[in-house]
C-alpha cells in the first residue's frame, strides 16, 4: 500500500506529500510527530488511542469546501485501525478498483481465502439454521461468493451469465440494485424471499469494503440486517 502511495506522490508532485503517506509513515514509527496535531510520539509506534486522537484532530481541520491533507490522514488511519476498509489511496477513486493492493481484485477488497471462508460458513448455515429467514440470507451469501469465485455461472439475482474474467464493479452494482427489489419485494424481486436480497446486498457491500462486518460470523451465524 505504502509503495503504491509513494508511486502516486511521485506522479503528482504538486500534491505530495499526501496525508495518506504521512499517516502511514507515522504509524510505522518513521515520523517523530503526528501528521496533523504535531504531538510528539510517546513510543516506538502510535497506540490505538493516539491514532483515534489524531483522527479527531484531522476532523477539526477547516475544509472550506476543499479536500485537504487531513482527509488523507483520516482515511489512512481509519484503514489502519480497521474502522473502515476503503483503500486509502490519494487522488480520485480508481474506476478499476484497488483490490490488488490488499489481496483482492478490481473493486473486490477481500482475498479469495476470505471469500471461500464466508461461503463455507454460509453453506453450513444453510444446513443448520432453523429459521427460513436465516437460510434465505445464507443462500444469498453463498450465491454471491460462488459467483465471484467462478463456481456459479449465473448472477445471484438477475440470473445473467458470469463475465469471462469475473464480475466487474458495474456487474456488482447492477446485482445490488436488483437485490434491493428482492428485499422490498418489488416487481420481479418476488422470485426470492426478502432475506435472500438482504444477504446479497450485505455480501456485495462487504466484498467492496463498504461494510467491515462479514455477512457470516465465525460462529456460523448470519449477520441479519434490520432492513
Amino acid at each position: 500500500m505504502f509503495e503504491a502511495i509513494r508511486e502516486w506522490e511521485a506522479a503528482n508532485p504538486e500534491s505530495a506529500p499526501s496525508g495518506q503517506g504521512e499517516a502511514i509513515l507515522w504509524a510505522l514509527g518513521k515520523r517523530d510527530q503526528a501528521p496533523i496535531s504535531g504531538r510528539p510520539a510517546s513510543g516506538a509506534l502510535p497506540t490505538l488511542a493516539e491514532a483515534r486522537a489524531e483522527i479527531d484532530a484531522a476532523e477539526r481541520v477547516p475544509r472550506e469546501g476543499r479536500v485537504v491533507p487531513a482527509d488523507g490522514v483520516i482515511s489512512a488511519l481509519h484503514w489502519l485501525i480497521g474502522a473502515k476498509d476503503g483503500v486509502p489511496m490519494p487522488g480520485r477513486r480508481s474506476s478499476t478498483g484497488w483490490g490488488h493492493l490488499v489481496g483482492g481484485r478490481g473493486v473486490i477488497l477481500r482475498t479469495e481465502a476470505e471469500i471461500n471462508r464466508v461461503a463455507e460458513l454460509a453453506r453450513e448455515g444453510l444446513r443448520s439454521m432453523p429459521g427460513e429467514r436465516e437460510k434465505a440470507w445464507c443462500s444469498g451469501t453463498v450465491a454471491v461468493c460462488e459467483w465471484l469465485l467462478g463456481l456459479r455461472s449465473k448472477s445471484p439475482v438477475r440470473n445473467t451469465p458470469r463475465p469471462i474474467h469475473g464480475p466487474t464493479g458495474l456487474n456488482l452494482g447492477m446485482e445490488e440494485s436488483a437485490a434491493e427489489d428482492v428485499s422490498r419485494q418489488l416487481g420481479r424481486g418476488r422470485q426470492h424471499p426478502p432475506a435472500y436480497g438482504d444477504g446479497v446486498i450485505w455480501t456485495i457491500r462487504w466484498l467492496r469494503g463498504q461494510i467491515t462486518v462479514p455477512p457470516m460470523n465465525e460462529q456460523g451465524q448470519p449477520t441479519l440486517s434490520n432492513r
